[in-house]
Parts: structure tokens; C-alpha cells; sequence
């Protein structure tokens, strides 16, 4: 298995160093580096996410995508999560309930675990409502 943080590096900061990555190292990070491209640009993932795509290749089409763009704080970390958790009001819960059928406990272990999600998906219920008004 190749050094990830080495194909990293080369890739985003010493690119210099891309013609030093082996082929069978851009193969073997293909997979994790694709899912990872895929939290920032899903659509580009996509084209490259078949079984018979040479993953060579895809690795080079990904480091020459990011040849003039820095380091991508994103790349490594999870999904960002809303640092202060809180509850939702009653108004937001009923909103997901009745839209989603979700259970109380249900609501509370997304609230926990992502909260973001939780936001989004009530956002969207809400523009509905606003717009059937």
C-alpha cells in the first residue's frame, strides 16, 4: 500500500514531486482519494467512479485539477459539524416529524450526532412551506 500522506504531499504541496509517485501508488490511493474528492466535488468524482476506469490516469486528471490550488483544509478532515449543539424548538421538530415521519428519538440522536444535516433538511421543509403559501 503506498504512503498516503506522501501521494497527499505530492499532490498538493510539493507538487514537484508528482513524478516521483509510482504508478502503482496512484493506483492504490485512486479509491481513497476519490471518495475524499467527492465531499468537495461530487460531480467530478462521479465521472471517475467505474470499476473500469484507469485509476493512473484519474490520479493524474486529480493532480492536475489541483496543480495551481493549495492544500484543501477539507481534504482529511470529517464532515464539519456544528460545534454548538442545541435543541430545536418545537416548531422544528414538528416540522420533521410530520415530514419525515422520524420518531422523537430519532430526532434527538441527529441532533447529536448532525446537527448540520438535521438544519439543512428543516431549511428545506421550510422553503416548501414558504413557497405553497
Amino acid at each position: 500500500m503506498a504512503n498516503l500522506k506522501l501521494v497527499a504531499d505530492a499532490m498538493f504541496s510539493n507538487k514537484k514531486d508528482w513524478k516521483n509517485i509510482t504508478d502503482s501508488e496512484k493506483e492504490s490511493c485512486f479509491f481513497i482519494f476519490n471518495r475524499y474528492f467527492s465531499k468537495k466535488y461530487p460531480e467530478l468524482s462521479q465521472l471517475l467512479n467505474l470499476k473500469t476506469i484507469d485509476k493512473v490516469s484519474s490520479m493524474n486528471l486529480w493532480y492536475t485539477f489541483m496543480l495551481n490550488k493549495t492544500y484543501p483544509k477539507w481534504f482529511w478532515s470529517k464532515i464539519e459539524q456544528d460545534k454548538k449543539k442545541s435543541n430545536l424548538d418545537k416548531i422544528d421538530r414538528e416540522i420533521l416529524i410530520k415530514n419525515t415521519g422520524l420518531k422523537e428519538s430519532d430526532i434527538q440522536y441527529l441532533i447529536e450526532h448532525h446537527y448540520s444535516i438535521i438544519k439543512e433538511e428543516i431549511s428545506y421543509y421550510k422553503s416548501i412551506i414558504k413557497q405553497n403559501k
